[in-house]
């Protein structure tokens, strides 16, 4: 999918809400998105910042997956959560990816129990952009979009096409490969898309205590999307993508997983699938109908022997204690079924000054997660429940003047999980006082309702004793209040050479959610009740210059201040008569920077430098029993691109290769053995790591 290189390139000129071009020219305002209003907009006029992840970008720096992509916006980053299985989230104004929605072409198919392992599933082979939008959003997307939404745009074929991508990367004395194809058939009436993706990435032992750090991974994505347009006034949209993949992390990887000392398991198969109709009703009026379904069955299993010797010719061997070490781990699988439905109905339309926007959305998830033994026999129901959502949206960008217009849109809710109805305003004002300044103010809204989330089917380990999370009763919703304000500045000095965006934000939570300390159970269970924690807060701004010294030469530089923190402290550790409480949210640093540099060398050979800095954050060990500060971290990334032209008639094949994490910058204190808190672990994803990507355009 996405490789880090390309994320450097993305991130810094993201960073001003404006594309990264391929050339190292100025990034181009006139880019069309959508994310921020649903209707098409060019990045400069659009009335919601919007950051973009451009398609040169990611073809020449090669990111994986979505998580190494968005690691180098500001006010953004991906965060590792598991030092087994490496479940990584998207953080947005430094909350937890469980505060952010994640989209596939404007739809919300990442659900809270898929989005556990999906930032890293998402198919790149199929990916034209990646469009990001901080702040609340629930008046579009409905739930779940309280610290923004990250929009996965697709590939729309212009002609026929193939595209072909293999990546080797070597890391701690491991290779790991990546590859792509992606065949495109362009007709009078439409397009259809083939793509196929697959990984094979090693377990790797960074410590040396026999337990991974990077979880051994097998993962194959297949699909197809095509448009027809059956007349002129109607388009048919029809997607479907299948995505297969075997994770593991822990020890003892040539047995199976129950008799590991610690593993963390993981078989998922996910189908995708979308139909969207567009009628033209008139020349300003349009209505597009879209039915989404999402099919996910997972086999996982959390746990282990613990610290116990498993050689019988070593000393200390104890057969009973290993019989009954067995035992148990025998009994820690699991099997999770989560079906999701979404169906839209909405209108567009033009009236002299008004862009209008309305619309009714009906989602529905039903989500179970049982316990099993080895031999598939079901041995309790640990989650069981099914979650709907109706909601109706109405949106009017309104131009006043010249350079001026202001968007109003509400939305109500009905949530299953809800006795009353949410409503959810939103108001903003754009205004270009000159041709070279843009300047943006919006107050948005966003909640969450208490359903089934991310940590609640994914299993931290403390030991290799699983921790479950329960739903405290009466859990309200939360709900959050974003004000942003921010400009643009394109001064015509040196032929507009220099660029400079902002952005200041501020969100107030009500009722937050937050997970309580390690409790015991009557039976000698772990678990955490989520709770309503009353209110908390993010305040922060960000901030990015750049500047084209020559035609083939661009750099920019940005950096970002967040501070998230809770009204009154929460306890995190209560154990042994020790109480660790914070005000700080965890794992939340507060100054990031990302930084880039482009340099066209020759017509046929790029260079490309980028950095990326993450300030110390708080992060808690459990085994412990301590709240830890972490480093801050400077991680700098390398690249070449060579072109090579095929013929005259636009075909390549381009050659990227270079270093991320020249200077081996990450987490030194490790946790080791059988007794680690999987959940300690913090700071960049990836060690040093070489490598080199093939890309085929015909």
């Amino acid at each position: 999918m996405m490789n880090l290189a390309a994320a450097m390139v993305t991130a810094a000129t993201a960073l001003t809400a404006t594309a990264v071009d391929a050339e190292p020219q100025a990034a181009p305002d006139g880019a069309i998105v959508v994310t921020g209003t649903r209707t098409p907009r060019s990045l400069r006029e659009a009335p919601v910042r919007t950051d973009i992840i451009g398609p040169a970008v990611l073809e020449r720096a090669a990111p994986r997956n979505l998580a190494d992509a968005i690691d180098f916006l500001p006010a953004a980053r991906s965060e590792s959560n598991c030092q087994n299985c490496n479940t990584t989230e998207i953080q947005l104004l430094g909350l937890p990816g469980a505060y952010n929605q994640i989209l596939l072409d404007g739809l919300p198919l990442m659900t809270g129990v898929a989005a556990v392992y999906g930032v890293e599933q998402i198919p790149a082979v199929l990916v034209d952009r990646i469009e990001v939008v901080k702040g609340g959003a629930s008046v579009l997307y409905g739930p779940g979009a309280v610290a923004g939404v990250v929009n996965v745009i697709p590939l729309r074929p212009e002609r026929d096409t193939i595209r072909a991508a293999m990546d080797v990367q070597h890391l701690a004395g491991r290779s790991s490969v990546f590859g792509s194809l992606l065949g495109a058939k362009t007709f009078s009436t439409g397009f259809i898309n083939l793509f196929a993706q697959a990984e094979h990435s090693p377990a790797i032992d960074l410590n040396d205590d026999g337990y991974s750090e990077l979880a051994r991974r097998k993962l194959v994505t297949v699909g197809a999307r095509g448009e027809w347009r059956p007349g002129d006034a109607t388009t048919v949209a029809v997607d479907y993508q299948f995505t297969s993949e075997r994770r593991r992390g822990g020890n003892a990887f040539d047995r199976a997983a129950y008799l590991a000392n610690i593993a963390e398991q993981i078989d998922s198969d996910v189908h995708r699938g979308t139909i969207s109709v567009t009628q033209d009703l008139g020349p300003d009026l349009r209505a597009i109908a879209t039915y989404a379904l999402s099919r996910l069955k997972r086999r996982s299993f959390y746990g282990g022997l613990g610290d116990v010797e498993t050689d019988p010719g070593a000393s200390g061997f104890d057969a009973a204690a290993l019989a009954e070490a067995v035992a148990i781990s025998r009994r820690q699988y699991g099997r999770t079924h989560d079906s999701f439905d979404y169906g839209e109905v909405r209108l567009e339309a033009s009236a002299g000054a008004h862009s209008l926007l309305g619309g009714v959305q009906y989602r529905r998830e039903s989500v179970t997660d049982r316990a099993e033994d080895v031999d598939r026999t079901r041995l309790a129901t640990l989650v069981s429940g099914s979650f709907d959502t109706l909601g109706a949206f109405v949106r009017d960008e309104w131009t006043l003047g010249t350079g001026l217009r202001l968007i109003l849109g509400a939305r109500l809710d009905k949530s299953s999980a809800l006795s009353s109805v949410i409503a959810s305003p939103r108001i903003g004002l754009w205004a270009s006082p000159s041709p070279s300044l843009v300047l943006r103010a919006n107050y948005s809204t966003g909640y969450r309702a208490p359903e089934v989330f991310s940590e609640d089917i994914h299993v931290a380990i403390l030991g290799a004793a699983p921790i479950r999370v329960v739903n405290a009763p009466g859990l309200a919703a939360e709900r959050a209040d974003s004000v942003a304000i921010g400009f643009d500045w394109r001064p015509t000095w040196n032929d507009g050479a220099v660029t400079l965006d902002g952005q200041a934000y501020f969100t107030r939570l009500r009722d937050t959610f937050f997970l309580g300390a390690v409790e015991t159970a009557n039976d000698g269970s772990l678990f955490q009740t989520r709770v309503n924690a009353g209110g908390s807060r993010v305040a922060g701004a960000e901030m990015t210059l750049g500047y084209r010294f020559t035609s083939t030469l661009n750099a920019s530089v940005g950096a970002a201040y967040i501070d998230a923190r809770y009204d009154d402290p929460q306890v995190v550790f209560d154990e042994a008569g020790t109480v660790l409480a914070t005000r700080r949210y965890l794992k939340s640093p507060r100054l990031s920077g990302v930084g880039q540099a482009v340099w066209r060398m020759t017509p046929s050979f790029d260079a490309f430098l980028a950095a990326r800095y993450t300030g110390p954050m708080r992060v808690l060990n459990n085994r412990l029993g301590a709240v830890r500060r972490s480093n801050d971290f400077l991680v700098l990334d390398l690249t070449g691109t060579r072109h090579f032209p095929v013929g005259d008639t636009g075909r390549e094949v381009d050659v990227t290769f270079g270093i991320k994490n020249l200077t081996d910058v990450r987490q030194r204190d490790l946790e080791s053995g059988p007794e680690r808190d999987s959940d300690y672990v913090y700071g960049p994803r990836q060690p040093r790591t070489l490598f080199v990507r093939i890309n085929a355009h015909f």
